[in-house]
This record gives structure tokens, C-alpha cells and sequence, in this order.
């Protein structure tokens, strides 16, 4: 009440003041627009705003600022200015929306956003009596009147924070907090206000299933391999520019994060999950430039420069980097190889032929550095197109150490040697691409092309050297060089239609041609003189493939369906010159299909159910058909003329509700069943050509495999700067596989119970500190004849932001207690005519990485009318 007495208090007041001016202004009578400000004494109170109180001036000073005032014209205008700042804090507000409104009827005059420094700019703004309204989620709104005679500054206004603003918070049906919709998972961060004052990064932390580490790498549910989309397309930044847009693009920006962790094939991404961020804000304009460096004591060192612009329909994101690392890993084998015992039960009764005892270090050195250009340009409001490039440098040299000690039973001998093996090899990479899309309207309607090229090319050199402690006239000598160069080109296109507000329709399109051509050159002595035709080849071959798939949403109520189907045709042909015998060539023609459909439900008090199925053909790949062999010193490999295509359907089924102040939590069951499913299996033989048993592995049709588990996930996030995730997931996995060996039909028949457990937390502290920490265990896993063992860490980090995050810095320590110095990891290989046990140990498992980034420029945006609108943000 008194607030509302107030307003109108002050409201007549300008009323009053502009009155005595119109009639002071005027000789005799009505006549054109009176200069705003003109004669007669203001009420005592509030001195104007730019300038001195008028009862405070002498009759000179009076009549020279008349004077003044009546030189303002019709059509002038001034600038606005001021800041915004928390009342209770102090601290500035950055990107609040405020607004000049005329004083008369409340229209809306111009607009603007504070800066990173709560600063505001309001432009081309007339000479009159104006009302600036703020608005900011999370505060009570204000309104300020103010005048416009000259260029005008507001100084510095303070907000105070709405004391009811979470109980206003209304989870409604049509725009809960979190939500399900067919595939995706999504947060709508506009109807978050505890989270309106972070980051996009701090937003993120808050979607479900998304973890942000303190150096900015992104994982879904536990997945590193995601792809970033920003408003339904791909980002293409690289990782430091894009590390750079989450940090410095505000919360209140954006409408939502939706979280895909199964993609379909409208994605058309070979990445394992997508996050499609949709923004509610246009970039007006965007200049920043960032530089640091990030280090650790493995050790590696990785110095790095990023630049953004932007300036209303163009922009362009300039990145290059460098890094120098030098590792050093410790590996321990002891294997058995065993075969059928003469006169017993087969596969029952076995004769060990050798042992092998195998320990090894190694040390890895590499220098690397890439660069990134990419501009994007808005033709018009309906269209824009992109360019992007960029390559990638690579220097690598490693020296591995071996002792080697092999027993043989039949006959009886000892073997005792050491190897020592040095590599130089270089890697580069270069790609181009364009990308242009159209809008036929705001409600979804688009079309999308993109064309990309690639290039690459690698070189490496090994010195092989193996040395006999006894049979000294064994030791060999070896040198070995690889070239080889690839090259391709792909077309992508997508049209998306919607054919009413509760559906929609997407088609898309893509092709893709790859060539390559590799040359192995091996030599029997380091001079390179005597060639080691055994192991000496060429290869080449390329693949051409068109993928097309078609996908349709609908929405009844709380339901929606999404389903899809894809096609795709290949042909994949290769060709291996060798001088032996097993040289080969041919092609593979395939057809594969992937259908999926997605069946979700949410209920108004927020649980939310889902139904998926997926189905995945795989074809066989020339490496896994081809009957050549490629071989290394003591094994080969080569592929099975038999294979067929493997089949792969999954379902998922789960259960999620969310709650406004606790988090959330879901429990999902999943099964995956795979017939012909393609491994490899390890296994012992007499070689020909190598005159003794040794290992080699081929791929196999396994019968069938198996996969039923459930997993329990839990967010305690009492506010949006703190959260505790739990992961929980068990399942059984097992594979029923028939194969010929030797002319001898076998069966192997296994399945195991495995289990993870995963605990997260984040906070952000004082609006400056973030820490994380992260708990990990996975038992050992089962494959193909063989085990992964357990595996477990803990890692902890911080990171800080200084001088309005002009400065970032974080330190982050992995695995605290040395479990992979210690303990390690490694496999168990369970075949019975060939069994292993190896244990990989990271001398420095346990290290501290660091970083420092400063980060220079601003970042203005206009919030755009229709908010929430996936087409109205910017695409980056």
C-alpha cells in the first residue's frame, strides 16, 4: 500500500512539473512541442536528473540552463545510462533486462541488457518523461522515473531479492521445471530462479544427468563422449571457445537444456548422447578474448588463445592451441598357453605348452597443436550460413622397454630377452566446412545443409630391437615405417516440418565418400635393406555410403511419440598387396535399417514414465572380413569370410519424478539382446610362417549375448549452486557362442553379474568457488573369453573466478589416493587353450592438473519477444 501511494505520489509530481513547463514555455497559447524543463520552481524533493536542484540555483544559473534546455529540437536524442547491483551484497547484476517506458500510457519506448559489469547503455532515447521498469527473476521488480533533457545518467540502482519469489514458483503441466519429451530430457532453466544470476555452465549442472568438471569438460550420465548442439544444431566450437560460451553466457539467457542420451537417427552424430542447449537471447554482440595455459605434473603443458566476435548478423571464433606432455606407464603379463591333452576328455583335460612372464615400461613424449577459424553469417532473419576450418598438428616419440621370460614344455626350454623399441611419428589433420539453414517460419519449419571435407595424413618410424640372454644368435634388429593418407568428404541435410502445434515431421539425408592409401614397410635390419616381406603391405581402399532417415513426433496431452526409421547403403572395398600368399581384395556391399520409437508420459505433479525401443544392424567392416593377416612379433590377426550382419534391440523402461527443492529420482530397467554379435576371441595356434604357437584373434558371430540390468539415479539439489548425484546400476551380462576350432565344434556358454557405483557433488560458493568431487567404482566386466578387472578413483577439484571472471583459475588433483599406481587395472583372458592375466600400472596415476585463463570483452544481448522458441537464439 504504501509502495502504491508512493508511485503515485511520484507520478504527479512529473505530472505537475510538466505541466508548469508547457505553460511557461507558451507566449500565448498552444503552439508546437514545448522544450521538456522550461521556467517556474521544481518541488522540493529529488533534484532532476543530470542536473543541480533548481532551488539551489541563482537567477543567473537559472536563466543560462533555460536557455540551454530550449536549444533541445525535436528529434534529438541522448543517451541513458546506469548500474544495477544487489542491494544486500553489492554485487553487480549482470545481463538484467530493463526498459524505458513512456510515462504516459507505459508503451514501450527502447530496451536493454546490463553487461558482465551490471552496466547498461540505452541509446537514441527522445527528450521526455520516461519510467524505467527492471525486471530480473529472483528480485522485485522496480520502476524508476526519470526525465530526458541531455545525456543522462541514472547512477547506480539497487535491487532487493523477492523475499515470496520461490513460493510464486508454479510447477504447471505446460512448462514444469523438468520434463520428459520422447527422447530428451529437459530443464527449463527460464522458470529456475535460483539459477537466473549463474552461468550456462552452472545451468548445466543442473540438467539431468549433466556433470561439468572444474576444468569444463562435459559428461551425460557418465558418458564422455557428447556432442554440444546450441538451438538444434551442432556448436562446432572448439573446446576451449566453447568452454569460453558456457562460462560467460548468462543463465537468464537461456530457455532450456534438453539431455538426449540415446540419440535417433535425426542427430545423425556418432557421439554416444547429445546436449541441445536453446537459448531465449540473441547476441546483439559478443567480443572476447581469452588466453591460458593448463599444466600437471604427468607432466604435460597446454598453452591455448580463443577470440570471439560478434556484431549483430556476423561473428567469427578464432582458436589455436599447444601441448607437450611426457607420461611413463608401467604394464605386468603373465600368460598360459595350453592345448588338448593326447588321449583325454576335450576341453576338459589340457596340456600347457608355455608360459610367459612379461613386464614392461614405457614412456611417451608428444608435441601437438591445432588451430580453429569459423564464421557464421545471418542473411537475413530466416537464414544464415557458416563456415568452419581448421587443422591439427601432431609430434610423437616413445620408448618402451620389455623382459621377457618364456618356458616351453614340449620340448623343454627356457627363453630369456629384453626388447627395446623406439617410435617417431607425426600425424596432421585438416577439414573445411559450410553449413546454411533456412527458416520457412518460426514454429519449427526448417531446412539444413552442410558439406564438409577432411584430410589426413600420418608417418611413423620404429626401431625394434630384441637381444637373448642366452641364444644370443636369435637377437634381431628390426626397422619399420608407416605412411599413410585419407581423405573424404560428407553431405548432411535435414527438413523438419511440423503439421500442426502438437507434431511434427523430420527428414534427413547423408552422404559420405572416404579414400585411403597405407603403406607398411618392414625391414630385418635398421638400415632398411632387407625387407620383411612377412609383415609388408599396402593397402588401400575407401567406403561410400548414404544414410536417410525419416522421424515423426506427436503430443496428446501428457503423451508423446516419437518414432523413426533409418536406412543406409554401403559399399566398403579394400585391396591388400603382398608378396605372401594371404594377400586379398574385394568389397562389401550392405543395407543396414535402425527403427526406434520413444513413448513418454508426465503427469501435473511431475512424474514422468518412458517406453523406448531402439534396434541397431550392424555389417561386418573390411578388417573384420578380409582373410589377411597383419603381423605383429609373436601374433597376427585377421578377419572372417563368415561374419554376418549382428542385430542389436534394445528396450528401456523408467520411472522419474522430480521435486521443486529436493532434486530428483529415477529408476530405470533396460535389456539388450544381440544375435551375431561380432568380437574378437583370442586364441593359440602353430604358425606356419612363424615355425612355432603363437597367439592370434579373429572375429566371430556370437550366438547370442545378453544385457538386463536396472540403475537407480538421485539429485539432492536443495538450490542451483549445489547438488549430490547418485549413480547406482547392476546388471547381468552373458553370451551363449558355438564355433568351429581346428575342425572341432566348440561351445562356450557365461554370463556375470556386474555392478557400478558413482557419487558426485558441486557447488558453487560465494558466487566464486566451485568444487567437485567424484567417487567411482566398477567391478570387473565380462566379454568375448574375457575380463576387465575392477576399476576405482576418487578426484577432486576447484576452480575460481576473480575480477568478474576476467581471471579463472582451477586445480584439480585425480585419483587422491594412487589406486591406478598401486593397484592398477588390466584383463584376464579366459579362452582355455590361451589364458592371461595383465596388470596396467600408471606410475603417476595419481597427478595435479592446473590451469589459468583470462578472459577480455563483453557480451550484450537482447531478449527476444518469443522466449522459449528454439529458433529465436543465436547458433553460434
Amino acid at each position: 500500500m504504501k509502495r502504491l501511494l508512493m508511485r503515485r505520489v511520484i507520478c504527479l509530481m512529473v505530472m505537475t512539473m510538466m505541466a508548469v513547463t508547457y505553460c511557461e514555455a507558451q507566449p500565448g497559447g498552444p503552439g508546437g512541442r514545448p522544450p521538456m524543463g522550461g521556467g517556474g520552481d521544481r518541488p522540493s524533493g529529488r533534484p532532476p536528473m543530470g542536473g543541480r536542484d533548481w532551488s539551489q540555483m541563482g537567477d543567473d544559473q537559472k536563466a543560462q540552463q533555460v536557455k540551454q534546455k530550449k536549444k533541445v529540437k525535436e528529434g534529438d536524442t541522448f543517451k541513458v545510462v546506469g548500474s544495477l547491483r544487489d542491494s544486500a551484497s553489492g554485487e553487480f547484476l549482470a545481463f538484467v533486462n530493463v526498459a524505458v517506458l513512456d510515462s504516459a500510457d507505459s508503451s514501450f519506448v527502447k530496451g536493454a541488457a546490463t553487461n558482465l559489469d551490471g552496466l547498461f547503455e540505452i541509446s537514441d532515447v527522445p527528450a521526455g518523461a520516461y519510467l524505467l521498469r527492471i525486471t530480473a527473476i529472483g528480485y522485485q521488480n522496480r520502476m524508476v522515473p526519470f526525465r530526458v533533457e541531455n545525456n543522462t545518467a541514472l547512477g547506480t540502482l539497487r535491487l532487493k531479492a523477492g523475499a515470496t519469489t520461490l513460493k510464486e514458483v508454479s510447477i504447471t503441466a505446460e512448462k514444469p521445471l523438468y520434463a520428459m519429451d520422447g527422447e530428451k530430457l529437459i530443464y527449463n532453466v527460464s522458470e529456475d530462479p535460483s539459477i537466473q544470476t549463474g552461468t550456462t555452465e552452472d545451468a548445466l549442472q543442473n540438467a539431468p544427468g549433466v556433470e561439468v568438471d572444474v576444468e569444463g569438460n562435459i559428461t551425460l550420465r557418465g558418458v564422455s563422449s557428447v556432442e554440444i548442439w546450441i538451438n538444434d544444431k551442432p556448436s562446432k566450437l572448439t573446446e576451449e571457445n566453447l568452454k569460453t560460451y558456457l562460462q560467460t553466457l548468462p543463465a537468464n539467457a537461456l530457455a532450456r537444456i534438453e539431455a538426449i542420451t540415446n540419440p535417433s537417427a535425426k542427430y545423425a552424430t556418432d557421439a554416444e548422447a547429445v546436449i541441445n542447449i536453446v537459448t531465449s537471447a540473441h547476441i546483439k554482440s559478443n567480443q572476447f578474448v581469452s588466453f591460458g595455459v593448463n599444466g600437471s605434473n604427468q607432466p604435460f603443458v597446454s598453452p591455448w588463445v580463443s577470440y570471439m566476435w560478434a556484431k549483430e548478423k556476423l561473428s567469427i571464433n578464432l582458436f589455436a592451441s599447444g601441448r607437450f606432455s611426457d607420461r611413463k606407464n608401467t604394464t605386468r603379463t603373465d600368460s598360459w598357453r595350453r592345448r588338448d591333452h593326447e588321449g583325454g576328455v576335450q576341453g576338459v583335460d589340457y596340456d600347457t605348452t608355455m608360459y610367459q612372464h612379461d613386464t614392461s615400461s614405457s614412456y611417451n613424449r608428444s608435441l601437438s597443436g591445432n588451430i580453429f577459424v569459423g564464421v557464421n553469417y545471418e542473411i537475413d532473419s530466416m537464414s544464415e550460413i557458416s563456415f568452419d576450418g581448421g587443422g591439427f598438428y601432431n609430434d610423437n616419440r616413445s620408448v618402451a622397454d620389455r623382459e621377457l621370460e618364456q618356458v616351453f614344455y614340449f620340448p623343454d626350454s627356457t627363453l630369456m630377452y629384453g626388447i627395446n623399441d623406439s617410435t617417431v611419428g607425426g600425424s596432421m589433420f585438416g577439414h573445411l566446412g559450410a553449413d546454411y539453414t533456412k527458416k520457412f517460419d518460426l514454429e519449427g519449419h526448417n531446412l539444413r545443409i552442410g558439406v564438409n571435407t577432411r584430410l589426413s595424413r600420418n608417418t611413423g618410424d620404429e626401431w625394434y630391437n630384441r637381444e637373448y640372454t642366452t641364444y644370443t644368435d636369435l637377437d634381431e634388429h628390426r626397422y619399420m615405417m608407416s605412411r599413410s593418407f585419407n581423405y573424404g568428404a560428407s553431405l548432411d541435410a535435414r527438413y523438419n516440418r511440423p503439421y500442426s502445434k502438437d507434431g511434427e515431421l523430420s527428414y534427413g539425408l547423408r552422404a559420405d565418400l572416404s579414400r585411403m592409401d597405407n603403406d607398411y614397410m618392414r625391414f630385418n635390419d635398421t638400415t632398411g635393406d632387407v625387407v620383411d616381406w612377412l609383415r609388408t603391405y599396402n593397402f588401400t581402399g575407401g567406403t561410400a555410403e548414404v544414410n536417410a532417415d525419416v522421424n515423426w513426433t506427436h503430443r496428446w496431452g501428457g503423451f508423446t511419440l516419437s518414432s523413426g526409421l533409418g536406412v543406409g547403403l554401403s559399399n566398403e572395398d579394400y585391396c591388400y598387396r603382398s608378396t605372401m600368399s594371404f594377400a586379398d581384395s574385394g568389397s562389401l556391399p550392405e543395407i543396414t535399417f535402425r527403427p526406434s520409437i520413444h513413448l513418454t508420459y508426465r503427469t501435473e505433479d511431475m512424474h514422468n514414465f518412458k517406453l523406448n525401443y531402439s534396434m541397431r544392424m550392424r555389417s561386418p567392416s573390411e578388417e573384420q572380413v578380409s582373410t589377411f593377416r597383419r603381423y605383429g612379433d609373436d601374433s597376427y590377426s585377421k578377419g572372417n569370410p563368415n561374419l554376418k550382419d549382428s542385430y542389436t534391440h534394445n528396450v528401456e523402461a523408467g520411472w522419474q519424478k522430480y521435486f521443486e527443492r529436493f532434486g530428483n529420482i529415477g529408476i530405470e530397467g533396460y535389456g539388450r539382446l544381440s544375435a551375431n554379435e561380432i568380437s574378437s576371441l583370442t586364441d593359440a595356434e602353430y604358425d606356419d610362417f612363424l615355425d612355432r604357437i603363437v597367439s592370434y584373434s579373429m572375429p566371430y558371430n556370437m550366438g547370442s549375448s545378453w544385457r538386463y540390468g536396472a540403475n537407480l539415479n538421485m539429485t539432492y539439489r536443495p538450490t542451483g549452486f549445489f547438488n549430490v548425484r547418485l549413480y547406482a546400476n547392476v546388471y547381468d551380462y552373458g553370451y551363449h557362442m558355438e564355433y568351429d576350432r581346428n575342425g572341432v565344434h566348440q561351445v562356450s556358454d557365461t554370463s556375470k553379474v556386474s555392478w557400478s557405483v558413482r557419487v558426485n557433488a558441486w557447488a558453487k560458493l560465494f558466487n566464486q568457488y566451485q568444487v567437485t568431487l567424484s567417487a567411482n567404482y566398477n567391478s570387473s566386466t565380462l566379454s568375448l573369453m574375457s575380463e576387465r578387472k575392477d576399476r576405482y578413483s576418487l578426484n577432486i577439484g576447484v576452480r575460481s573466478d576473480f575480477f568478474k571472471r576476467k581471471l579463472s583459475v582451477f586445480i584439480n588433483v585425480q585419483d587422491i589416493f594412487n589406486w591406478g599406481g598401486r593397484f592398477g587395472s588390466g584383463s584376464i583372458i579366459t579362452n582355455p587353450y590361451y589364458l592371461s592375466d595383465s596388470t596396467n600400472k600408471m606410475t603417476n596415476s595419481r597427478y595435479i592438473s592446473a590451469g589459468i585463463t583470462l578472459r577480455f570483452g563483453k557480451m550484450e544481448l537482447e531478449k527476444d519477444a518469443k522466449e522459449g522458441s528454439s529458433e529465436a537464439g543465436d547458433s553460434l
